[in-house]
């Protein structure tokens, strides 16, 4: 709808007592929380990565040296792309505003940067058994069954082949499953898991899971050793009504680049009497390594990928 004087008469009409003008709160930005946020000045990014190298091998006394060569690992690139947005109204429409609403209007594309970042961030997640969203350099969804080794070891799986559903016993299964990662050379290497991702749905399971100072669903007096164990962040954004997740926030490589961060700007139209705001953003995000998170559907349905 042109904004114009003939589409917007209340926001003319003083006897209109109130107007609301996108009134709803906005939702806390959970990207920052999730993603490693950088700044980027290069039209695309890339993140790669060379192995280490295996145990000591057992040598006898003058016994030759035993010689190994590293592995180059994946490499993921990160392509910015620009997300715009603006608006225009008449110079009329801007003088005989009789609310402000045409003057708070600038300060709504600031709501709308966040909504964007959150779902694209969000998409990640979304997306994180499916097939068809790759990232990471084995071809793999970010959640799989089949992540290949670089030295072409036994494959790894981050995700519940069998769906499990948020529960004190399969949160402890996938804490295990992410803890008993290894590196690309089949070696032990440090994980924790210490947050927990849900959509709202499963929030109310999340914090009696976690913040329950007795173990819950028992009558036994055993004390719940997931008490402060795990950060949980509900998520409105997760489309999933069962879907969650387990990650270590240390090395978990979710990754956003900010190429531009969001520019605000207006200007005139002289010739037509519009005034014009606009804002635009340039971004990239996704993941460098499935290592550090595990996921399940939470369907209770058989999943291998």
């Amino acid at each position: 709808m042109a904004a114009i004087r003939a589409n917007f008469a209340d926001e003319l009409d003083p006897a209109v007592r109130t107007i609301f003008f996108d009134r709803y709160d906005q939702e806390p930005q959970v990207m920052p929380k999730i993603f490693d946020v950088m700044t980027t000045d290069r039209d695309v990014e890339f993140d790669s990565a060379t192995t280490g190298f295996g145990k000591l091998i057992q040598t006898s006394e003058l016994g030759a040296l035993d010689y190994e060569d590293p592995i180059k690992m994946y490499r993921t690139a990160y392509t910015p792309l620009k997300y715009t947005k603006g608006f225009k109204v008449s110079q009329e429409l801007y003088e005989d505003d009789q609310h402000n609403i045409i003057s708070k209007m600038p300060s709504s594309l600031a709501k709308s940067v966040v909504y964007t970042t959150e779902y694209w961030a969000a998409s990640v997640l979304n997306n994180a058994f499916n097939t068809s969203y790759t990232s990471y350099g084995d071809a793999k969804p970010l959640a799989s069954t089949l992540h290949p080794r670089s030295d072409g070891g036994t494959a790894q799986s981050n995700a519940s082949s069998t769906g499990v559903v948020l529960s004190e016993t399969n949160l402890e299964t996938l804490r295990l499953q992410l803890e008993k990662h290894l590196n690309d050379k089949g070696e032990i290497v440090n994980f924790k898991a210490d947050t927990l991702v849900v959509p709202v749905d499963l929030r109310k399971t999340a914090q009696i899971l976690t913040e329950s100072t007795m173990r819950p669903g028992t009558a036994n007096s055993d004390v719940n050793v997931y008490n402060g164990a795990f950060k949980v962040i509900p998520w409105r954004y997760i489309t999933s009504t069962t879907a969650w997740f387990l990650m270590d926030s240390s090395n978990a490589l979710l990754k956003w680049f900010w190429r531009v961060r969001p520019e605000f700007k207006n200007d005139y139209n002289f010739d037509a009497d519009a005034a014009l705001y606009k804002v635009r953003a340039r971004f990239a995000f996704g993941w460098s390594d499935f290592r550090g998170l595990v996921g399940s559907k939470g369907d209770a349905q058989a999943y291998s990928s």
